[in-house]
């Protein structure tokens, strides 16, 4: 049930299992799908096989838009996940609130200015496609000059 199994030479890639594969089968196709439990209708993520709210296991798979905002980011320089990742150093790994779903989800950044990130930027969901069975999901500041001001005031939800 663990989300990010990791192969554990060159470049850590998940490892889909019978709980995540229909998630790695939507980010292959490029589409964002997160469950929805039938009984509550919360959406959780990661996939899990019961509900966090009410133990259910019914759920649905539901498409999102994977736009969302940032809520907490780190900037790496080193190469903390190993040598595979030198060549991207510094990236930028956040966890973002899904604005249709509201599930938080971890994620790269793809940033050419790492300085440039703060909480509240709105970001948009792309993909890399890693090879025939891996596709990864990967966030983008919503607006192509990534100066932008994003969200700067919201009300909470």
């Amino acid at each position: 049930m663990d989300m990010w199994k990791c192969l554990k030479e060159g470049r850590q890639l998940p490892i889909p299992d019978e709980d995540t594969l229909v998630f790695w089968e939507g980010c292959r196709r490029r589409r964002l799908l997160i469950q929805q439990c039938d009984d509550c209708h919360a959406f959780r993520f990661p996939p899990s096989p019961l509900c966090p709210q009410c133990s259910s296991s019914m759920a649905t798979w539901r498409q999102d838009s994977g736009r969302g905002e940032v809520l907490t980011f780190c900037v790496y320089h080193s190469e903390l996940a190993g040598p595979a990742w030198r060549s991207k150093l510094p990236y930028v790994v956040t966890v973002v609130e899904l604005l249709q779903s509201r599930v938080k989800m971890l994620g790269n950044l793809m940033v050419t200015d790492p300085d440039l990130v703060r909480i509240g930027l709105e970001v948009r969901l792309e993909f890399e496609t890693i090879d025939n069975r891996i596709t990864l999901p990967q966030f983008r500041p919503l607006s192509d000059c990534e100066g932008s001001r994003g969200l700067q005031s919201r009300s909470k939800r």
